[in-house]
């Protein structure tokens, strides 16, 4: 008898304007965000593949919100980004693609996290690291 995989604490989908027009999705874990996007044209660049831009929106989206989660229990602690940095590793022409997002270190109002963009076939294609602060 195999485990099933765990549950998120919460998903948050349809949150905000930019959520509701690429379409991704947020699951929050208490130790990590997994942001969750089904490419479609929205998504490419010219060349046809995933634009850096995106790797980038939900890099920032998984690490934001697992910086939320460890500032508050429910994740409703609103950050902001000090600082993001990705590293583009290979393109991703269409299917399904999800940031993991993780805290490395915790304080009372910075909290460093990192990611990795990963696609459907499970080859790590970005990785980022940020830096956020607790809004006021």
């Amino acid at each position: 008898m195999s485990a099933s995989p765990p549950k998120p604490e919460q998903i948050v989908a349809d949150e905000t304007g930019l959520q509701r027009a690429l379409g991704y999705v947020n699951h929050i874990y208490a130790d990590r965000t997994e942001t969750h996007l089904d490419m479609d044209d929205r998504h490419t660049n010219r060349h046809g593949s995933l634009h850096g831009g995106i790797y980038s929106m939900i890099l920032d989206s998984a690490c934001g919100f697992s910086a939320s989660r460890a500032l508050s229990p429910d994740a409703s602690q609103k950050v902001f980004t000090v600082s993001l940095t990705v590293n583009y590793l290979a393109g991703v022409p269409s299917g399904k693609v999800h940031a993991v997002g993780r805290v490395t270190f915790a304080g009372r109002s910075i909290v460093y996290a990192a990611g990795e963009v990963i696609d459907e076939a499970g080859t790590l294609v970005a990785t980022g690291t940020g830096v956020f602060k607790k809004a006021r």
